[in-house]
Formats: structure tokens, sequence, C-alpha cells
């Protein structure tokens, strides 16, 4: 998990840094750009439903809106992307934090549908915020041959100091 960790901080680096990839000499910068986040959006699909929350989580973390977005499924994509771009990909604040996630609950809707309970901690460097919690339903890709999971439905509990996501369905 470390060395994936690594690798998509060093993708998000990359990715947001304008570092150029060689994609051949007759390619437009904005069709590498294309090319390049095509690229990280394919290598971050989870293999199992807990690790796309584990990975989301870790988007939420490091507020990192391409992380989250990597996680989401082709329809919350589309209604989330314009948000995302919005905030230059960027999410959440620096103060309080998210910490102590913990799954909390695990329930199998179908073979295909999962849904996580997880538990955290909003902190700063001087003071607990109190606790928050999101409920988060993964599906299994439907289309032939694939074999990922992707979060279809993120809601919520509000907490007055908790930045939220835009695929965040918050709930007062």
């Amino acid at each position: 998990m470390f060395r994936f960790s690594i690798c998509i901080l060093l993708l998000v680096s990359c990715w947001f840094s304008g570092s150029n990839v060689y994609a051949g000499p007759e390619t437009s910068p904005k069709r590498e750009q294309a090319t390049i986040i095509d690229s990280f959006l394919a290598g971050l699909q989870a293999e199992t439903p807990k690790q796309a929350v584990e990975l989301w989580v870790l988007g939420v973390k490091n507020r990192s809106g391409a992380v989250q977005y990597a996680t989401l499924s082709p329809n919350l994509q589309q209604k989330t992307r314009n948000q995302f771009e919005k905030r230059s990909w960027g999410t959440g604040q620096s103060s309080p934090w998210v910490e102590n996630v913990r799954f909390v609950k695990e329930e199998k809707i179908s073979d295909t549908e999962v849904q996580y309970t997880i538990e955290y901690e909003l902190l700063t460097s001087e003071a607990n915020y109190g606790k928050g919690q999101k409920v988060v339903t993964v599906k299994k890709n439907p289309e032939p041959l694939r074999k990922n999971w992707f979060i279809t439905e993120i809601t919520t509990k509000f907490n007055e100091y908790e930045a939220f996501t835009p695929a965040e369905t918050v709930i007062r």
C-alpha cells in the first residue's frame, strides 16, 4: 500500500506541476495533458470495493480532488467535474483535517455493491473538532471484462467545521 500511495502522489505531482511527458512530435500540450489525465484515471482503478474507499480517503487526506475524482463512477464524475475544476482540483482545508479514519460497518448489498460506513476525527494542532461519519456506496463496473470498483454515492453527516468534497451529499 505504501508503494501504491507513493506512485499516486508522484502522478498527482506531475499532473499538477505541468510536467512535460513526451507524447510524440505532433502532439499539442492540451492533448498531452488529456493523455496524462486518461492514463492517471485508468491507473487508479480499484480492484476491490474497500480499496476504492481507501483511495478516496487518501485523496481527502491529501486534499487531492484528482485522486478523489478517479475513484468515482462515470456518472458521479460527470456530475462533479466542473466543481473539481473550479477548485483547481484541490479540496478540503488546511485545518481541521481528517485523521484516524476507521471502517465501522460493511454492508454487502449484492455481489456487485457494497456500502461502507467510515468514521474519523477532525483535528487541528491545537484541538479536536469532533467526529465525522460518511456512508460510501461502491459498485463493480458493469462493463464487460471490467473488474474495477468505483464509488457511486457518498453521504456525510454535517459538521460545521468540516470541508466537504464535490461528490458528497451532506445531510443536516
